[in-house]
């Protein structure tokens, strides 16, 4: 039988990753504010190196890689926070940033690892040393073996090893096919026999390279600060090391160097490490980002992300309206972190799941997607239909190729002969990354090849596309269209009727709050108390999602009871939409 995306159980695994609650899950990333360290307000707190302005997250990473890639200067930090709350998922988090961006990927290493695999390394030198020859080794083997960057890149790593090194143990080096038992082991004994002094070794690597490739970038992502605390002695070599290197940086190249460098720790063994010496103190007085625990906003943003996938994926059923008043009556419990409410939430509506849909396929989609694929068709290969020989094909629907069934599939024919091929796939909710893995998988079994001439297309259609996600799809030559279907959320019996959600196809002089520009979205909340600064928020706010109810735009703005209110009434009087 062909493999249809429709059975396949995406929500499940979804809910079981949530469920786990540990690391990076893409699919619940939130916007989280950032606001001045002493600043009043919720949020947690940064500063912008650059000393641009910043508001959420995403901003303030992105800005640092800006600062960083684009701008050709040094940037150092420490983000703290308590267990649970987001820290290693920041981490996370920046790496894919870096990985989504093409010119980044091939001019630049990206290298992540934590203090605790140096403790164990073997070899009676002390912590410092330890530490250079792990970030020394991963430098190396990231310029060795990286197939993203340039043979160049690659020439230069081998001419400043072969400086230090026998040509033989460059070669052995060269040659290594794993890191841990090949690679790493050798390179430090060679390393640390060559008497070399490491941190000049390393700013000559740099420095070597970007004489190179001037734009050429150096991200180290280093986690578990907390595993030194047991060692005062581990502590103060750590602390020493990026001293100097900061020191160094300053001095030497007036922070004008394409490295980034990002320590990650437990609030309080973030704070003691810094504390512990007044010149480290001093030098990094802007360098710290202190997430918080998560705010009660926050924990809602994520249930929504969740409730609203489920909500896609199986309204319509006849027991629904009863899963929905039970995943509705779950509680929070504002006290947990971001990690223990996952974990908490995500296990109760996965038991409300099994109960109710644990059988059931996901519902089709509900929109126009052979209409929607078929006009971007005609658009992606106009210079082709503008030629008599050529002609696009029916669009089909469920089409079973190579074992997998498309929901869309459409033929470019040159002389009734397949030239190109479009591929869809659609999604009642917001986009998983799942949905990426198994469509991607999909089109590499039928040789989908968008690179030809004319070039094969592939879409995926749902009513959102997280923005990291929505990069990914770009970078794999996939598009993304959105299409909305917006129902009215059923409402348990023993709570008010709802009233229905208005959409822009239910009239037509409601200003959409996703699509209107600042003129109109002022026109839009004349009346309710939303300040421009606020109209200006959701601006920047709908570059990375769109709204389908007000409860979920309330709670992203914060909006009081009253402006709620207000903001209601404009909905059932058709004056708004979503």
């Amino acid at each position: 039988m062909p493999e249809d995306a429709g059975k396949k159980k995406f929500i499940k695994d979804f809910l079981q990753q949530v469920k786990e609650g540990e690391g990076f899950i893409e699919d619940i990333w939130i916007e989280r504010v950032v606001r001045p360290p002493g600043s009043d307000g919720e949020g947690s707190t940064a500063l912008s190196l650059s000393m641009r302005s910043i508001s959420n997250i995403t901003q303030l990473l992105e800005d640092d890689l800006r600062y960083t890639f684009d701008e050709g200067y040094f940037a150092f930090r420490f983000v703290a926070a308590a267990f649970g709350s987001g820290k290693t998922s920041l981490l996370t988090y920046l790496h894919e940033l870096t990985k989504t961006q093409r010119n980044y990927r091939s001019l630049s290493l990206v290298v992540r690892f934590s203090l605790s695999d140096v403790s164990i390394m073997g070899g009676d030198h002390n912590f410092g040393i330890k530490l250079y020859c792990c970030i020394l080794a991963h430098t190396f083997w990231e310029l060795l073996h990286n197939q993203n960057l340039s043979e160049s890149v690659k020439e230069v790593a081998k001419r400043v090893l072969s400086d230090l090194l026998e040509r033989s143990r460059v070669a052995e080096l060269e040659s290594a096919k794993d890191f841990e038992i090949q690679f790493y082991p050798k390179f430090n004994k060679y390393l640390v026999d060559s008497g070399v002094n490491f941190e000049s070794f390393f700013f000559s690597v740099i420095s070597k390279i970007a004489a190179l490739e001037p734009a050429f970038t150096f991200v180290y992502l280093i986690d578990e600060l907390d595993h030194l605390q047991e060692y005062q002695n581990y502590i103060l070599d750590t602390r020493s090391l990026f001293k100097a290197l900061i020191k160094r940086v300053r001095q030497k190249f007036n922070s004008k160097v394409n490295l980034l460098i990002y320590l990650v720790g437990t609030t309080d063994n973030v704070k003691g490490f810094i504390a512990g010496d007044i010149i480290l103190e001093s030098i990094v007085d802007r360098a710290v980002i202190n997430l918080h625990k998560g705010y009660s906003n926050e924990l809602e943003m994520i249930r929504a992300k969740i409730d609203e996938r489920i909500q896609g994926a199986y309204q319509g059923y006849k027991n629904f309206a009863k899963a929905w008043e039970e995943i509705k009556n779950i509680r929070l419990n504002p006290t947990n972190n971001l990690r223990k409410f996952c974990q908490d939430y995500a296990s109760s509506v996965l038991e409300v799941h099994e109960r109710y849909f644990n059988e059931a396929p996901e519902q089709v989609f509900e929109g126009n997607a052979r209409e929607l694929v078929e006009a971007q068709c005609r658009t992606k290969w106009a210079s082709y239909l503008s030629k008599s020989a050529y002609t696009l094909s029916a669009v089909s629907t469920t089409t079973v190729l190579s074992g997998h069934a498309f929901d869309c599939y459409v033929e470019l024919l040159h002389n009734a002969t397949t030239v190109a091929r479009a591929f869809g796939e659609a999604k009642n909710y917001e986009l998983l990354s799942g949905h990426l893995q198994t469509f991607e998988k999909w089109l590499s079994d039928v040789n989908f090849k968008p690179d030809a001439n004319p070039p094969d297309l592939a879409f995926m259609i749902a009513p959102s596309c997280p923005s990291l996600l929505h990069r990914k799809l770009e970078l794999k030559n996939i598009q993304f269209i959105e299409s909305k279907k917006v129902s009215p959320i059923p409402t348990p019996a023993s709570t008010a009727t709802p009233t229905p959600t208005p959409t822009s196809d239910s009239t037509s002089t409601a200003i959409n709050i996703n699509k209107a520009d600042k003129d109109r979205l002022i026109v839009a909340f004349k009346g309710t108390g939303v300040k421009q600064t606020t109209i200006d928020k959701l601006i920047n706010l709908r570059q990375r999602k769109s709204y389908i109810q007000l409860k979920s735009l309330a709670s992203d703005l914060k909006f009081t009871d009253a402006v709620k209110k207000k903001l209601q009434e404009k909905l059932n009087k058709g004056e708004i939409c979503f």
